[in-house]
């Protein structure tokens, strides 16, 4: 048993226990992104027997309290139209403490990518598998820039693919399984979320559930896009920086 815990950390960078309360605390945030249930009420649903017990671990894995979390993802869902970028409005914004979501120009962008099998859990490990195959170890995997591309519905069984990419620092010719994918550049609309991977999907449910809908625009056929900003810091995830942009068709 101690081999097998031993061998879990190294594959997944985590314990078992951290493991459990992470996919405890992600099933949290995704009832508090889309119920109307109370705090209390999603915390006994997790299997916290107390809401006090339940804030302070959602705390510790969000950097913000249950009821922050769940009025954020309501104001995302909720947020006026986006602007051009813009640093006055980003100030602005920055002021009131509200969600932002902007209209983005991307270029077009060549990465090397390994298709992700499996529940969305893993996607940690099919980017850490290929930054094994391209020999990014240590140091030099923090400079590498990670981009997921992501198409179709995660909650809908067949229709979700995701792809890990990584964009490589000097030209790279793919092999085995990697293969190499061009990201077609165009408008995006873009939210940075600031906090764990794991609330990248409930983050993505209030932008397509609720912002878009009443948004004014139209999604394109491109795919969504998970910039992936800065390194995940051991004890620090909460303080991980994620761009989620989505394909806007023009006017």
């Amino acid at each position: 048993m101690r081999n097998f815990h031993r061998i879990y950390r190294a594959l997944t960078g985590e314990s078992v226990v951290e493991t459990v309360q992470r996919l405890r605390l992600a099933q949290a945030a995704h009832h508090l992104t889309e119920a109307t249930d109370t705090v209390t009420t999603i915390a006994h649903h997790v299997g916290y027997e107390s809401p006090q017990a339940f804030a302070r671990a959602f705390r510790g894995f969000a950097g913000v309290s249950p009821s922050a979390f769940q009025t954020r993802q309501r104001n995302l869902a909720a947020s006026h139209t986006p602007a051009e970028k813009s640093t006055t409005r980003n100030e602005k914004a920055a002021d009131t403490g509200l969600p932002i979501v902007e209209l983005t120009e991307l270029p077009s962008i060549d990465v090397l990518c390994l298709r992700h099998h499996g529940p969305n859990t893993t996607i940690g490990q099919t980017f850490r598998t290929l930054l094994q195959m391209l020999r990014c170890d240590g140091a030099s995997a923090k400079d590498q820039r990670m981009i997921g591309i992501c198409s179709g519905d995660p909650e809908e069984s067949g229709s979700f693919s995701y792809l890990a990419g990584i964009v490589p620092a000097t030209p790279t010719e793919p092999f085995g399984s990697i293969e190499p994918v061009r990201i077609e550049g165009g408008l995006y609309a873009t939210h940075r979320l600031v906090g764990p991977y794991a609330l990248v999907a409930p983050t993505f449910r209030a932008l397509f559930g609720g912002w878009l809908p009443q948004s004014g625009y139209e999604p394109d056929d491109r795919p969504a896009l998970e910039f992936y900003r800065n390194p995940p810091r051991s004890g620090l995830r909460h303080r991980c920086v994620t761009d989620l942009m989505i394909p806007i068709r023009r006017e």
